[in-house]
């Protein structure tokens, strides 16, 4: 959305003063409200309002104010964003643990990618594939004893790949685990409906 359509979100000329955004906001705040309207479009309507209000007030563009006032009004903005995720951390800590792994916020922590995972692996594989045949190769080209491929070299790569191969396993099992989660969890909403 634009700045235009904030305005027109509230009904309110560009330009208006805070406390003409504020009453403008209350009275669609209440008209909207999903508790006292419950027109299937009513949530949508209140989210929008409340964006509106929330980017008029702490984006005072188009009216003429000063550095200070933009200032307080930046300020007054983290404040309430600081206020806001306190209540939800305090909410988390109020609910038992295994609620709180049901939430948005912990499951927004939570994400393995089975493609980068099964990457891995494949990759690892290669890798120890790779150096077992290139040492075999090299060692059945070689003329004399100064081309002959390092053992060690060839060692420290074939650990490196088991390294590899045994983080990239650790991660199949999360992401198995992740999976289990997300269908037990799907399991449960639809039980709930």
């Amino acid at each position: 959305m634009n700045l235009w359509d904030y305005y027109r979100i509230l009904g309110i000329r560009q330009g208006a003063s805070d406390d003409e955004i504020r009453r403008a906001y209350r009275k669609k705040a209440m008209e909207y409200h999903p508790d006292r309207n419950h027109s299937p479009e009513a949530q949508e309507n209140f989210i929008r309002v409340t964006e509106a209000y929330e980017y008029l007030t702490s984006h005072p563009h188009g009216r003429n104010i000063s550095e200070e006032e933009v200032r307080k009004n930046y300020q007054a903005w983290v404040d309430y964003r600081q206020a806001e995720a306190r209540k939800r951390a305090e909410a988390y800590a109020r609910a038992s643990y295994a609620e709180f792994r049901k939430s948005p916020v912990y499951r927004s922590t939570t994400h393995i990618d089975g493609t980068m995972v099964v990457l891995g692996i494949v990759l690892s594989g290669t890798i120890m594939v790779m150096t077992v045949y290139g040492f075999r190769y090299r060692m059945s080209t070689a003329m004399g004893p100064k081309e002959e491929p390092s053992f060690a070299l060839a060692a420290v790569t074939f650990i490196i790949g088991v390294a590899y191969a045994v983080i990239s396993a650790l991660y199949l099992s999360a992401w198995l685990a992740q999976q289990k989660n997300k269908r037990n969890l799907s399991g449960d909403t639809k039980e709930k409906d």
